[in-house]
């Protein structure tokens, strides 16, 4: 999607155009989907929803579409340096949402790190800084799975 589209669309219902490129966008929406996600396993968790609400089936399903959408965005072609490396960055959070374990979760936030430490305007590292907030918690979820064992499931399952 161009620029050119994106504005002709905001323009005429706002008035203003679209300053950040395709792929900035993208990122935004991915990232934001995340802390969505993220925020309502941890509500869900700690509810007292009746046993009959299964929270996990759908956990699962959500994560799988995250994990498209980044990979999707992690191809998408871009000429913009900013979005090349949130591209790279989607790829990152691709891997992590895939890890298997807490481990492989931590070598994907140690890339993304790498990531942020590359020139960039200041919103392409913001966001990248808010990646980096959601995988550590994602992080923080695996371990406490792996350490209370597979009875207990918060949500983030290797099957996603």
């Amino acid at each position: 999607m161009s620029k050119f589209h994106i504005n002709s669309l905001l323009q005429p219902a706002t008035g203003k155009t679209c300053l950040q490129s395709p792929a900035v966008l993208m990122f935004e929406r991915l990232v934001g989907d995340m802390q969505s996600t993220l925020q309502e396993e941890v509500w869900f968790d700690a509810s007292d929803w009746p046993n009959g609400f299964d929270w996990h089936g759908e956990v699962d399903a959500i994560w799988e579409g995250l994990a498209e959408d980044a990979f999707l965005l992690a191809k998408y072609p871009t000429r913009n340096a900013g979005g090349r490396l949130l591209c790279r960055g989607a790829g990152v959070i691709h891997r992590a949402i895939r890890a298997g374990s807490p481990a492989e979760i931590d070598a994907a936030l140690n890339r993304l790190l790498a990531y942020m430490r590359k020139p960039a305007s200041d919103h392409v590292h913001f966001l990248l800084k808010e990646a980096q907030v959601c995988l550590e918690q994602m992080a923080d979820t695996a371990r406490a799975e792996e350490a209370n064992g597979p009875d207990i499931d918060l949500g983030l399952s290797s099957a996603a």
